[in-house]
């Protein structure tokens, strides 16, 4: 094939290494969840990113087959959804952020090259989210899923069992269904090896589906197999089991290489008796020689699109170069009036919540002639990131000790908190308040503070923080709100970062 014939390739993955490189902080996110040899849920990405790059090869001829016909509104789209991917960067709100690399990409290509290079590139693009970690958020039903087919399957077989939320316990043993005994990696991969063994086959959507459908299925079965047999080999030789004692990972692939076999079987049988052609195999045109002219556009298509992804966060560095980072803002000490005064902070709460890199972190104690005590925290940053944020996987209000019961938003004649009762592990139960202060504003919605940081922080570096207080519940929380109620009127707990 003439060398012209890869220009295009060339040019495709030019812009890959650029949206790589620009939005590199949802790269190296993807990257470490690859190399994530613990959870092992995504180290699936490396074999997606090699289907994804033949599939990109394989339609080299309808790539280099067609002239150039750039699109504006797929431009103003990419400008569009990377002021948003910037907004939710800033924010630290990485489920979102990472989710919109891919689609940041295949608006580039549209941009550059047209709509019908965006059909052509849409299924590769695609695929590859089968290799992004935004499936995280069906981790939680799956566990329930598995949870539910062993009540039925350990009652319909035995032993016998009790269930207890994600814990079974057996006559000489516990199990415990974790998130990674949801299954999920099974389904992510399953569902990958369905979509394309449809795609390989050009069939139509609705029998896409069906495959979809049918390899969900099987991978559900496969994981509630594999945890099931574990169960019964822990009770069968008194937990000395090497699936109970090692591991059952491995032994969980087998089961799932079964299932696939499964599938191969089943899967032919979806397909409708006459089979219906899409007309896939001859949607590419013939290659067309461009014109010296139509050359010229597509250079600057090309160049107008790596513009459009560079500007923006480009723009935002310089601009936050320009205004420095202020001071953290100190958020204390509380100056609580009425009977209030400071007590010694009890070093056995069960309160231990966690913000790491906080720039400031103050616990205090105050108590009144009523024998009430208020545990208050107080948190400052002087620039969120990922790993230093009010809110994410290195942060907590509640700690390792405590878990909420219910949650909600009350207001005071100081302003709204975001409530919650929470218990710890003796079954005391405790009242939580808490807000954040964001560039000067206060909130009590987690993801809407996200948000406002992340907007602020596109231009400079806002200081942030909050304030949370705790106090011991009676019988109800009723007292406890009470009391609450009492410190807010009687201290200064409004007080921002400045």
């Amino acid at each position: 094939m003439p060398a012209a014939r890869y220009t295009r390739l060339w040019m495709i993955a030019a812009l890959a290494c650029v949206v790589a490189l620009v939005y590199w902080p949802s790269t190296l996110f993807v990257y470490e969840k690859w190399i994530d040899a613990d959870s092992k849920t995504y180290t699936h990405g490396w074999l997606i990113l090699l289907v994804c790059i033949a599939l990109v090869f394989r339609s080299r001829r309808e790539l280099a087959g067609v002239p150039a016909h750039p699109s504006r509104a797929a431009l103003l789209a990419l400008a569009c959804v990377s002021a948003i991917w910037l907004l939710f960067y800033r924010g630290s709100i990485e489920s979102l952020e990472v989710s919109l690399q891919p689609l940041i990409f295949w608006l580039a290509i549209t941009a550059a090259f047209g709509w019908y290079i965006g059909r052509l590139m849409l299924f590769p693009v695609a695929y590859f989210y089968f290799a992004v970690p935004v499936w995280d958020v069906i981790n939680m039903p799956l566990q329930h899923l598995t949870v539910l087919a062993m009540r039925g399957a350990l009652a319909l077989t035995g032993p016998p069992a009790l269930i207890s939320g994600e814990v079974i316990h057996i006559p000489n043993g516990i199990f415990l269904i974790e998130g990674g005994c949801s299954g999920l990696h099974f389904m992510i991969v399953g569902l990958a090896v369905a979509a394309l063994y449809g795609e390989q086959r050009h069939d139509p959507w609705r029998v896409r589906v069906r495959q979809l459908t049918l390899m969900a299925g099987l991978a559900l079965l496969a994981n509630w197999i594999r945890v099931f047999t574990v169960i019964q080999a822990g009770y069968l030789t008194d937990m000395q089991s090497y699936l109970v004692r090692v591991s059952h990972y491995g032994f969980g692939w087998c089961v799932f290489a079964v299932a696939l076999l499964v599938f191969f079987w089943l899967a032919p049988m979806l397909e409708p008796p006459a089979a219906e052609s899409t007309g896939a195999e001859s949607a590419g045109a013939a290659p067309l020689p461009e014109r010296e002219s139509a050359g010229r556009i597509q250079l600057a298509a090309f160049v107008a699109t790596v513009a459009t992804l560079v500007a923006l966060p480009a723009l935002s560095a310089a601009v936050r170069l320009a205004h420095p980072a202020p001071p953290a803002g100190t958020v204390g000490p509380l100056d609580p009036r009425g009977d209030w005064r400071a007590v010694p902070v009890d070093i056995r709460s069960a309160w231990l919540p966690v913000f790491a890199e906080a720039d400031e972190l103050k616990r205090q104690a105050f108590g009144n002639n009523a024998g009430a005590t208020v545990e208050v925290l107080t948190v400052a940053y002087r620039t969120q990131r990922q790993g230093a944020e009010l809110v994410g996987e290195t942060s907590s209000i509640f700690g390792d000790d405590l878990q909420p019961l219910t949650e909600r938003v009350v207001s005071d004649a100081a302003g709204a908190f975001r409530e919650a009762e929470v218990v710890d592990r003796n079954d005391n139960l405790s009242l939580l308040w808490w807000r954040y202060q964001v560039a000067g504003r206060t909130l009590v919605r987690p993801f809407i503070q996200q948000l406002w940081y992340g907007l602020n922080a596109t231009v400079w570096d806002p200081p942030s923080g909050l304030v949370a207080l705790r106090t011991v519940c009676g019988e109800d929380c009723s007292s406890a709100r009470g009391t609450l109620r009492q410190f807010v009127a009687e201290s200064d707990v409004v007080r921002n970062n400045r």
